[in-house]
């Protein structure tokens, strides 16, 4: 058996795959008697073909193999034989990897019973089904099956290999991610501190895995919009990594992009652009040009330019990552959802929204057809759809879907979730278009209140609904209290994403049409000179106002 490991972390923007890291999950290498010669020498030689397509990436190319070699097991061992619950965990590993959870759920749940019955409820072997079946219920979303399967694991651990044990641990850093995916900081932070410490004590400051748990606590921090406590604990991991791997390694270059995340999040486009590059150039050689790692730095890349406002490097990158994500996972993949969306919102930043709705059309059936209509990915499919609509001014088209998006949100992540947040910004967004004032205003504040509470006062997403607000109050002519907002809106986005950003650009303009309203043309004009300054420099196009704030690398 493999000793649990880490996997590579996965990216998106929306949600940054590779800024989260994926729970544990141990594949468990089969094995079979000398007695049955050459038939067991060719299974072996299928076993290490599994372990070599999935290194590279290419699970739908290993799962026919895997499937292979459950069959001989069925056959030769019987239905109910640990190395039958062996290979149906490495099938049902290859599904979740393609995220198809309907498939691999299944399995798992059937090799959780045989090695409950072969080896016993509390053995090792049986908490890293546990774990396994835990990891994909929560990568479908449905963290009330996880959460019980994860505490079970994790006390079998401790009570057979003791509390300081890597298994132990990776139990721990796995029911820290569902508490992180719930939104639920409180109970994630305490959960990867006590493993860091941990690991520091019984491995040492320099070792490894200490980088994971730093870079797990530097995701947390990230996704709280808390950058200063984030890029530090990057920055330690990137320097571990880099003495115990060297600079072109996966780790080493998946801790990049994590800083390159950061950096753009923040408008650093150049230092982002740099770590990126980094990243992309270290992945390439890695796993080779049409790798999915490899595609998902070309992704980020485009991220880099298209926030900069260059969409002719921005759309052949995203075009090239499309092709990867189509090739690797295939047509109708949730990862080439969401290549398609991202292409949806470059269209849409351009203002060629006819030719962002079919991408954005296409996105949302793949992700229906693959995860069914209840799953969390279909929140930014709908609600990047209803706000294309809404900037078309289709608001019969767009109110449907935004409120779609929160019913979803609001059952799949809970009321108080940060995507909740965002579907009530967007609803808002709708409602003020229609002139229905007093509909948004409710949604605005909601929203805003979400954002400081789950991010923080100095969010750049905190910063982008105060923009909201300032731009309802002003178009309701209450102009005191707009200006407040707007004035606030300024000082967090400029904070968070720094004072060249197009989102500064956008709070600058928005902060002077209220001092048009009011008459005060002498401290209207400086702002607005200053944000075509900025849009000149980055030759951006920001939409006011913004009820989803500019996306993160998918």
């Amino acid at each position: 058996m493999k000793e649990l490991v880490e996997n590579l972390p996965r990216a998106q923007r929306l949600i940054n795959r590779w800024l989260r890291r994926t729970a544990f999950l141990c594949a468990v290498a089969v094995c079979f008697s000398s007695a049955r010669g050459q038939e067991t020498s060719d299974v072996r030689e299928l076993v290490q073909k599994i372990e070599e397509l999935r290194s590279a990436g290419k699970f739908q190319e290993a799962v026919p193999i895997a499937e292979q070699v459950l069959k001989y097991c069925e056959k030769n061992y019987g239905p109910e034989h640990p190395e039958t619950a062996d290979s149906l965990n490495d099938l049902a590993f290859l599904y979740s990897s393609m995220n198809d959870q309907a498939k691999a759920l299944p399995l798992y749940q059937r090799a959780l019973k045989i090695r409950e019955k072969a080896l016993g409820r509390d053995h090792p072997y049986t908490a890293i089904s546990l774990n396994n079946l835990a990891e994909a219920y929560r990568e479908s979303g449905d963290f009330a099956k996880a959460e019980p399967l994860y505490k079970r694991a994790i006390k079998i651990w401790e009570t057979k290999l003791g509390s300081k044990h890597p298994n132990t641990l990776s139990g721990m850093s796995n029911l820290a991610l569902l508490y992180q995916d719930k939104g639920d900081s409180a109970k994630a932070e305490p959960l990867y501190v006590r493993v860091l410490k941990v690991r520091e004590e019984t491995l040492g400051p320099d070792n490894p895995q200490v980088a994971n748990s730093l870079s797990n606590l530097g995701t947390l921090y990230y996704h709280q919009g808390n950058f200063a406590k984030a890029e530090p604990m990057y920055q330690r991991a990137l320097k571990i990594y880099e003495k115990a791997y060297g600079a072109e390694n996966p780790h080493t270059a998946n801790v990049q992009n994590n800083l390159g995340a950061i950096y753009l999040d923040q408008g650093d486009l150049v230092k982002a652009e740099s770590f990126f590059k980094q990243a992309f150039e270290t992945r390439e050689k890695i796993f080779g040009p049409n790798n999915p790692a490899t595609g998902e730095s070309v992704n980020n890349l485009a991220w880099v330019y298209m926030d900069a406002g260059d969409y002719t490097k921005a759309e052949p990158l995203y075009q090239r990552s499309l092709k990867i994500t189509e090739q690797t996972a295939g047509p109708d993949h949730p990862n080439t959802a969401t290549s398609l969306n991202n292409l949806g919102v470059l269209y849409q930043m351009m203002g060629d929204y006819k030719k962002a709705e079919p991408f954005y059309q296409r996105a949302q059936k793949l992700r229906e057809k693959a995860l069914g209509p209840n799953n969390p990915d279909l929140v930014s499919s709908i609600g990047g759809l209803a706000d294309l609509y809404r900037l078309e001014k289709d608001y019969a088209k767009a109110e449907p879907l935004a409120q779609q998006a929160l019913h979803l949100s609001e059952k799949k992540f809970g009321p108080e979730h940060q995507m909740t947040a965002t579907a009530y910004n967007n609803l808002g967004a709708i409602y003020e278009g229609m002139g229905k004032y007093d509909k948004a205003e409710p949604m605005f504040q909601k929203g805003l209140k979400l954002f400081e509470d789950k991010l923080g006062p100095n969010h750049y997403k905190t910063g982008a609904a105060l923009d909201n607000l300032g731009v309802l109050y002003r178009e309701k002519g209450e102009y005191k209290k707009a200006e407040s907002y707007a004035l606030r809106a300024v000082e967090v986005t400029e904070k968070a994403r720094g004072p060249q950003h197009p989102e500064t650009a956008t709070c600058l303009n928005d902060l002077a049409k209220v001092y048009d309203a009011m008459g005060d043309k002498a401290k209207a004009d400086p702002l607005r000179q200053r944000a075509a300054e900025i849009r000149g420099k980055t030759k951006s196009k920001s939409a006011s106002p913004q009820p989803s704030p500019s996306p993160s690398p998918t």
